[in-house]
């Protein structure tokens, strides 16, 4: 029966303050919209990385010749060949291709070296990103390499004519694992931003929860309930279990935002039909425990509503940084990547990835939704502590 009031006290003091509730509906709506739309040629120069590039043959000989062969492999790299070098910077400058490959008039002198040294020259257009360098070079110098190793090889099984030197593809079987067709482990701007946001939201509980825990805790209304024997189980449930409804209310607007409101405003869709349902509960309750458990401690902490406020948007702005949500991972260096494993936001965001971008189940999901509930079992028992100190 205690329980009972106590969760209808809290409701109806939740339903009162309105302007929070905008807050939690409205500001992570938003920022799916605005993160979605601005975001999306980003992410598909990721998953798309379809480049044009001029070459030019400066040494004109079999084993160059060979080479530019070899690049025809690369179906989402385009080449035309060109015979003015000065043409072809020309070109490349002015932006109309992305890159200009110059093989050296030393190339087949230099290839089967062991020190070769100046075989390719690349001429880089002034707005091409250091990403789309750096994954040029790498397939040039991925070409050069496997030339190198076939000669090795084949010198080695030249004077046994049974002997057939194995091809990559017949060594190297790859095999894409997804459930669903056309899926990859880089994400749309909407895939991103919407998991992002929900999280983000759901810990931004922490300035509703603190603005009534300190208003009733200033009010001594925390004192009548001491007084009449209500426990600190009873307080935390009631406060739980009203905002855990709220966030999940929270997903399904902003999962819906993601499937309507995008798309017509240009974005790409979210798309949902193969996201696991009981494994997206159970990920959504483990992020809403974790955030709800961690906002009750803040406001244990906290003296004034004004003090809750401040450190408790600040501390969601670190984590959302830190954890991907702002800055998503897959962009940041190593050392900041490992650095996003302390961000409780890191954990819930990674599990929501699991199921909307690569439709996995609900084994998937389990160690990061456990991480979340023992992090806000940590946090409120953190919180009885210093509630009994304040009350």
């Amino acid at each position: 029966m205690k329980l009972y009031y106590a969760l209808k006290k809290e409701s109806i003091a939740l339903l009162r303050n309105r302007s929070a509730l905008m807050a939690l509906f409205i500001m992570p709506s938003i920022f799916i919209l605005v993160m979605s739309l601005a975001l999306k040629d980003i992410y598909k120069e990721y998953t798309n990385a379809n480049i044009e590039y001029l070459i030019v043959d400066l040494d004109k000989d079999k084993k160059s010749q060979k080479f530019i062969e070899k690049l025809k492999d690369y179906k989402n790299l385009r080449f035309i060949l060109k015979k003015n070098l000065d043409e072809a910077k020309e070109l490349t400058k002015n932006e109309q291709y992305k890159f200009t490959l110059v093989i050296n008039s030393n190339f087949s002198k230099n290839l089967y070296k062991i020190e070769a040294k100046d075989l390719l020259e690349i001429y880089t257009s002034p707005m091409t990103k250091a990403h789309e360098k750096l994954y040029f070079e790498s397939k040039m110098a991925q070409k050069i390499m496997a030339l190198k190793i076939k000669k090795m090889v084949d010198s080695m099984t030249m004077y046994n004519d049974s002997v057939k030197a194995s091809t990559l593809s017949d060594m190297i079987h790859t095999h894409y694992l997804y459930k669903s067709a056309n899926k990859s482990d880089i994400p749309t701007a909407t895939q991103q931003n919407v998991p992002a946001w929900i999280v983000f939201s759901m810990f931004f509980v922490i300035i509703p929860i603190s603005t009534l825990f300190i208003t009733e805790r200033n009010d001594g209304t925390f004192a009548r309930l001491k007084a009449i024997n209500s426990s600190k189980f009873i307080l935390f449930i009631s406060k739980t279990i009203p905002y855990m409804i709220i966030n999940q209310l929270q997903l399904a607007v902003m999962i819906l935002v993601g499937m309507f409101i995008v798309p017509l405003l240009g974005g790409d869709r979210l798309e949902v039909a193969d996201v696991n349902l009981l494994a997206l509960l159970v990920m959504s309750l483990g992020i809403s425990f974790g955030a709800i458990g961690f906002a009750i401690l803040l406001s244990t902490l906290m003296r004034t509503i004004e003090e809750a406020s401040t450190i408790g948007s600040l501390s969601n702005v670190i984590m959302g940084a830190v954890g991907g949500i702002m800055i998503p991972t897959i962009v940041m260096p190593p050392m900041m990547q490992d650095l996003a494993m302390l961000s409780p936001m890191s954990w819930g965001l990674e599990g929501m990835l699991d199921l909307f971008v690569r439709n996995m189940g609900i084994e998937s999901i389990l160690f990061e939704s456990g991480v979340l509930i023992l992090f806000g079992a940590v946090s409120l028992g953190l919180a009885s502590i210093f509630y009994e100190r304040r009350v």
